[in-house]
């Protein structure tokens, strides 16, 4: 598993979700917090968590090996190759590298909280509501373009008509951990697709479109809620 060094809540809730799907996880490699230079959103997407549990003590508690390393470092590279792990999840980590990502031997899966290819890139659900797309996560074998590869499965979430933006971001995040085990399934036996028309990549939502899409988010989930 690739995870960031520090408490946070998709590691932690990943970790969980795995072992309780009956998978062994040989080893958590985690990289600590780096300064992206990458202004804060101007709109409220995410719920703030607290008495979230640092990652090293859960690994502690399981026996899973644990190592702090950069996620793109010669380090790293050397000890994936040395163990030969069949397969890689994304958890938390910035854009993993080729060489990095060939040497598990069926690849690394990431779940991306938008539709890919529709929905590329960072902002996902809030660029998927300003183009009136779909709001679901696509799980992949990652390649060297980000948010592209192989589509392991695409889900879209239900949409209802009291949704709030908080709500339909909890739910993108529920999805991802219940693909979890369908995702390493077929992931383990080769089932994916590969993308062919990789599509835009977004690139950070600015503050005048996040306002935007802020002002006709009621809209979208009129049209798309039950």
């Amino acid at each position: 598993m690739f995870s960031y060094n520090f408490p946070h809540k998709k590691t932690q809730d990943f970790i969980f979700r795995i072992l309780s799907e009956g998978y062994e996880i040989a080893a958590i490699y985690a990289a600590d917090a780096v300064n992206l230079n990458i202004s804060p959103t101007t709109v409220k997407t995410k719920i703030s968590h607290q008495g979230l549990v640092h990652p090293s003590l859960i690994a502690k508690r399981f026996g899973i090996k644990y190592k702090v390393l950069p996620h793109n470092s010669e380090e790293l590279r050397n000890d994936l190759k040395h163990n030969e792990y069949d397969l890689g999840i994304v958890s938390g980590a910035r854009i993993i590298k080729g060489n990095i990502i060939e040497c598990l031997n069926k690849g690394i899966i990431n779940f991306h909280p938008g539709v890919i290819p529709g929905a590329r890139g960072l902002d996902a659900m809030l660029w998927s509501i300003f183009n009136g797309l779909p709001l679901g996560v696509t799980s992949h074998i990652i390649d060297s373009k980000i948010d592209a590869g192989k589509i392991i499965e695409v889900k879209n979430i239900p949409i209802f008509k009291s949704d709030t933006i908080l709500d339909l971001s909890e739910r993108l995040y529920d999805l991802q951990l219940d693909m979890i085990p369908n995702a390493i399934e077929k992931a383990m036996n080769c089932f994916f697709q590969n993308l062919e028309d990789y599509g835009p990549y977004n690139k950070k939502m600015s503050p005048e479109f996040e306002v935007e899409t802020l002002n006709i988010i009621d809209k979208y989930i009129s049209i798309n809620g039950k």
